[in-house]
């Protein structure tokens, strides 16, 4: 490549990151809107990227659990067994993931609004599993547990509202997911609610924020593929549709942020009681 070449090729780039870097100030110094209505109160910087990770694990309540079993390979010869079958199982446990980028802006003082995408890896373990109308001399032949892995692709959007009074803030954030898996066309649909109530101040030259809340979530799983069985000493894949949404709607959390400077934020949460999650969250605002 020629030295002219390279430099119009320098000239466009750096024209272009200009542009781009003068539009995002441009946004940045624009938003929110109505500051006015935030007098006598300081605001965060717009605009932020955030890098996300949620680990979560919860009890699942099977809608239902259909399997479609190959020919059985018996002492009298192979029997073969009608598809879908319904089942059972005692426990569905589901424990996920989830890594992803958030994109937000304060369109409002109180009123901001985001967008995600990332990736999740998961597993659900099905514990008490039977079959119904089978024979005992076949039933016996099926284990009572199974699990399934899976990943792939998540995306969403939600708003958060918020509300201060000297060191004391509210917020209400709301958010909707879905997750495209790799197995069959399984999928997650997510809609999360979460009510926080903290406080802001420093400690030790440190300054941050301490808050507790409560997490709803309604999740919906909908997971089929095959899985591989293992019947009389052989490992028979077998074909399962799984339907299924959080047994407990309902936790509590606790969590921290700290302001390590004007753009770089801190965050760890922690959700207890029958279902458990922890976020760890890394965000730049500018």
């Amino acid at each position: 490549m020629s030295n002219t070449k390279q430099t119009i090729i320098a000239a466009a780039v750096a024209v272009t990151f200009t542009t781009t870097t003068a539009q995002a100030d441009g946004l940045s110094d624009s938003l929110p809107l109505g500051k006015s209505l935030a007098a006598g109160h300081e605001l965060p910087l717009s605009l932020g990227v955030s890098a996300n990770v949620f680990f979560l694990e919860q009890n699942m309540e099977a809608q239902s659990i259909s399997i479609d079993i190959p020919p059985l390979p018996l002492p009298t010869g192979l029997v073969e067994l009608p598809p879908g079958l319904p089942a059972t199982a005692d426990n569905l446990e589901s424990r996920a993931t989830s890594t992803t980028a958030k994109l937000d802006a304060w369109l409002l003082p109180f009123l901001n609004v985001y967008g995600v995408a990332g990736y999740v890896d998961g597993e659900t373990v099905a514990s008490g599993f039977s079959v119904s109308g089978l024979p005992p001399e076949l039933a016996s032949l099926l284990p009572n547990s199974f699990s399934i892995a899976y990943s792939g692709p998540v995306y969403g959007a939600g708003i958060t509202l918020a509300a201060g009074y000297n060191q004391f803030f509210a917020s209400l954030d709301a958010n909707y997911t879905e997750s495209d898996l790799d197995i069959g066309d399984s999928t997650i649909e997510a809609f999360i609610i979460s009510p926080r109530i903290g406080i802001t101040g420093n400690l030790g030259g440190l300054e941050g924020s301490l808050y507790v809340g409560a997490m709803y979530q309604d999740i919906d799983e909908n997971q089929n593929g095959t899985v591989n069985f293992p019947v009389a000493g052989q490992s028979l894949p077998v074909g399962y549709n799984v339907i299924s949404e959080a047994e407990d709607k309902w936790n509590y959390l606790v969590g921290a942020n700290l302001k390590a400077s004007e753009s770089w934020n801190y965050g760890i949460e922690v959700g207890f009681s029958e279902r458990t999650h922890v976020m760890a969250t890394l965000n730049y605002r500018f």
